[in-house]
């Protein structure tokens, strides 16, 4: 290629960038073959440049009439990658002109670029959802070039893999249901379907965390029913729901989407098991198994599993399904399992590096998971936790017994969090430290504060306002501050004093700090009450309306301090005194 023409060829691009047919047609008259010219260093057509741009719709459409007047072959003309303009046409989602092609030439869209994409895969590996569902009504079921099918053997578990990845789980289920060989196959990369849906958390109820409204709205809305009467009740209310609720549409089409991949997942275990293969059944629910307890999606276990109950010891890196989710700290798949298996006899089992469940719980939870709950100290009490919860199911002889490094699983414990109990300490101590300053300031101020009565004393030092209400306010108000900033300082004091053993984390610690917090809120609160009533008593007769603004300028501090500390507040009490993250409810 003569890397000049790319210069000579400008205004061509241009024009096709700028949807400006009239300024090359000329061009095209006196030149025909410029209308498959390379315009770029990448081999791309004036064709490839317009639909690039999925605005330049008259140029591509004028262009597509041209080049079928004269030489339709030139419609499949490609870029330097094997790209036709109907790759283009894909990653761009410009299904407009993806028509125009495929009317002209049905059979572009049987083409492959070098990769051995065709546009249908292009459309699913950049997310055009569009494009997708119509080049897979164009897209023929015929022996390639390379003697399979486009939805067979590796290319169409490619197609489906990259529909997973893109998240349409309502594509991949028509494509399993049209070609359920597909669920067997592996894509390129090794992995089948099932595996790849199993790296997806996103697409599952478990993996999209709702806020208390808006899982009431999405148990409201009703899907799924099999009576056709309660159908068009479901569909009728569902209706209702969106329209009323501001977030009403994305809370159902999230939950359609999560009943497809349920049915989804069903429908592949379904066709694997049907295929009547224990190797074929192992190898690929348990490869999605082993991938999904990582990510937590239980849901996937949960039918894996029913489906096949033997593929709980399937094994991976040495770990059985009991195993990795205490490894990877998955609670909800750690329950799951231990309500299905209806027996204990995981938690007498040791993996190849001698480690029993006990080992494996004493060892630091993988970054990620330990980040799930914030702060070093609480992340110390989430894993003594885990720890408590798995000894309470092991044999009492695996609770001393040695690993290959000969250490029990309590100073495997110890050894592994060394740092974090350190991190937890010193985090303790810094937010103690800075609290007890503010605490003991309060004290100082309202003990002060009990002595210098607002409108003075009489001759037997008894206040003068004491028959006033708003006198008895500003009392009640200091007493409280006092008691409570009080407290909040000893339990500061006994933070800051502690002996910061790996039990203190479990139950103490979070125990003191929760007291101190809350302490030290009544008493800031307490205290701006106790400055209002004495505004309000000094400057009743000049400012009689001084009492509300004054009551709002000081609900500012204690509204910061709440909106700053609540979080925090909320977590330990939840972590603390909250219900339990082990959910069993089988009996022992």
């Amino acid at each position: 290629m003569d890397y000049d023409d790319e210069i000579r060829n400008l205004p061509i691009y241009k024009a096709a960038m700028n949807n400006d047919w009239d300024a090359v047609v000329h061009i095209f008259d006196m030149q025909p073959d410029k209308l498959d010219a390379k315009l770029t260093y990448w081999w791309e057509t004036p064709l490839h440049i317009a639909i690039g741009t999925n605005s330049s719709h008259g140029f591509v459409n004028r262009m597509i009439e041209r080049i079928v007047e004269t030489d339709g072959e030139k419609l499949r003309a490609k870029s330097l990658w094997g790209n036709t303009a109907l790759h283009y046409a894909a990653k761009v989602g410009n299904t407009k002109d993806a028509k125009l092609l495929v009317a002209k030439d049905p059979g572009i869209a049987q083409m492959v670029n070098r990769d051995g994409h065709t546009a249908l895969k292009l459309a699913a590996k950049y997310g055009r959802l569009e494009t997708l569902w119509y080049l897979l009504e164009v897209t023929k079921d015929e022996i390639g070039e390379d003697g399979t099918s486009l939805f067979a053997a590796v290319s169409g578990a490619d197609l489906v893999t990259l529909t997973l990845t893109a998240g349409f789980c309502d594509v991949a289920l028509y494509l399993v249901r049209t070609y359920p060989d597909l669920v067997t196959q592996k894509d390129r990369e090794g992995q089948t379907a099932l595996q790849v849906l199993a790296t997806k958390p996103h697409v599952f109820p478990s993996g999209n965390p709702l806020q208390f409204y808006q899982h009431l709205i999405y148990r409201c809305i009703p899907m799924n029913l099999e009576k056709t009467s309660n159908r068009q009740l479901a569909s009728f209310v569902s209706k209702c729901i969106v329209l009323i609720a501001p977030c009403g549409k994305d809370m159902y089409n999230m939950k359609l989407s999560h009943i497809q991949t349920l049915t989804l997942v069903e429908r592949m275990c379904s066709i694997v098991i049907g295929k009547g293969s224990h190797d074929l059944a192992w190898n690929v629910l348990g490869t999605a198994v082993s991938t999904a307890v990582k990510t937590g999606i239980y849901e996937l276990i949960k039918v894996c599993v029913e489906t096949y109950p033997d593929i709980v010891w399937y094994e991976d890196d040495g770990l059985y399904l009991f195993l990795s989710a205490i490894r990877y700290r998955q609670e909800k798949v750690f329950n799951l399992v231990y309500e299905m298996t209806r027996h204990k006899v995981f938690a007498a089992t040791d993996n190849p590096n001698g480690d029993n469940p006990l080992h494996i719980a004493g060892r630091l939870s993988p970054l990620p998971r330990l980040k799930t709950v914030s702060g070093a100290a609480l992340q110390m009490q989430r894993e003594l936790q885990w720890f408590k919860e798995v000894e309470k199911h092991v044999e009492p002889l695996y609770k001393d017994a040695l690993n290959k490094d000969r250490k029990t699983p309590r100073a495997v414990f110890t050894e592994e969090h060394k740092d974090l109990l350190q991190e937890g300490e010193a985090w303790m101590k810094d937010t103690s430290s800075s609290s007890t300053v503010v605490g003991a300031l309060v004290v100082t101020m309202a003990f002060a504060a009990a002595f210098t009565a607002p409108g003075g004393n009489n001759s037997y030092g008894l206040p003068l306002l004491l028959k006033n209400k708003t006198f008895l306010l500003f009392i009640v108000s200091d007493a409280i501050a006092l008691f409570a900033s009080t407290t909040s300082v000893l339990m500061f004091l006994a933070i800051l004093t502690s002996r910061y053993a790996e039990e203190d984390f479990f139950y103490a610690l979070p125990k003191r700090m929760m007291i101190a917090l809350v302490s030290l809120f009544l008493s800031l609160a307490a205290t701006m009450i106790a400055f209002s009533a004495t505004l309000a008593l000094l400057l009743r007769d000049e400012i009689p309306w001084i009492a509300a603004p004054v009551t709002l300028c000081a609900s500012v501090p204690v509204t910061l301090f709440a909106m700053l500390q609540f979080p925090l507040l909320v977590e330990l009490v939840y972590s603390t005194y909250g219900p339990s993250i082990f959910k069993k409810k089988m009996s022992a």
